[in-house]
């Protein structure tokens, strides 16, 4: 238990609380439970009252989860599942409505250094898988070794914002053609023979491109949104943590676009400060923002 503390730190862990106004007796989801760091958090305040209902599509962290939150009480389940299935979920349940939802986005650092799947750039010796779920059939293997140069450049583009997305995705099917990718290193090695003095790591954005694309992540984060708005009770509360442009967008237009569902706690995006920051270098791109659900007329 004690490794797992240390690789997984929860984000803005307090500002997260504060802003859910956990309160003994109501219910509560983690829609990104993970290892349950968060979670955990949430049902020491909830106080072996109310429910903590968490999901994950990651079975291997959701079973960390499990016996990590066991010691905080027993007023929890968990569902492996994508969070698009939430009413599914609350229907398993009976329970119509909840009184806050928690969206952590990403990746945590336990897929990084635990999973094996490659999701680091820093992990040349992984294969290029980058699923959240074993159980999807989509690896970013398949996609680097069969997907057009047009796909593989709009992937670039538009998930990951990559500049010289046609030249890569160019290079890389020109690679394929020799030698099929398979692992992390081999995609390194194409990305660091074209691409140079770039501010970051010349694979940020196309890791960050091939993650998205293989696990769905802004589909199911707009399809999820909006399912928000039908399960909270009124002053319930959606808390959003992204970690890029891409993330932060959908969720800053998504409560402008329903603010006559939603009230916007946080005009600005809350950040973390520079001590958290300093403590967990996973934080430092992190932005919270808030909509509490209008009391319906």
């Amino acid at each position: 238990m004690e490794e797992i503390e240390i690789i997984h730190k929860p984000v803005m862990l307090d500002k997260v609380l504060y802003y859910l106004k956990v309160t003994p007796g109501k219910i509560y989801i983690d829609a990104t439970c993970g290892l349950g760091g968060h979670s955990s958090a949430i049902l020491r305040e909830l106080n072996r009252s109310g429910l903590l209902i968490g999901i994950d599509r990651d079975i291997e962290s959701l079973e960390i989860a499990k016996n990590r939150l066991k010691i905080y009480g027993d007023n929890f389940v968990l569902f492996n599942t994508t969070f698009d299935r939430i009413p599914e979920v609350l229907e398993k349940l009976s329970i119509a409505k909840v009184d806050g939802i928690l969206f952590d986005l990403g990746f945590s650092s336990y897929h990084i250094e635990k999973s094996k799947r490659g999701f680091s750039f820093q992990r040349p010796e992984e294969p290029l898988d980058m699923r959240f779920s074993k159980d999807d059939s989509l690896t970013a293997e398949y996609i680097l070794n069969n997907f057009s140069e047009e796909e593989l450049a709009e992937i670039f583009y538009k998930y990951g914002e990559e500049p010289n997305a046609y030249k890569i995705a160019r290079k890389i099917v020109e690679r394929r053609k020799i030698k099929p990718l398979k692992y992390v290193g081999d995609l390194l090695e194409v990305i660091g023979k074209n691409i140079q003095n770039y501010k970051k790591h010349p694979a940020t954005r196309i890791f960050q491109a091939l993650r998205i694309a293989v696990n769905r992540e802004l589909d199911l984060l707009e399809r999820s949104l909006e399912i928000t708005s039908h399960i909270l009770n009124p002053q319930g509360r959606i808390v959003v943590i992204t970690y890029h442009s891409l993330e932060d967008r959908i969720v800053k237009n998504f409560l402008k676009n329903n603010r006559d569902k939603f009230e916007i706690i946080t005009k600005k995006p809350v950040v973390p400060s520079k001590e958290e920051i300093e403590n967990n270098k996973r934080a430092r791109s992190a932005k919270l923002r808030v909509g509490e659900r209008r009391v319906e007329s």
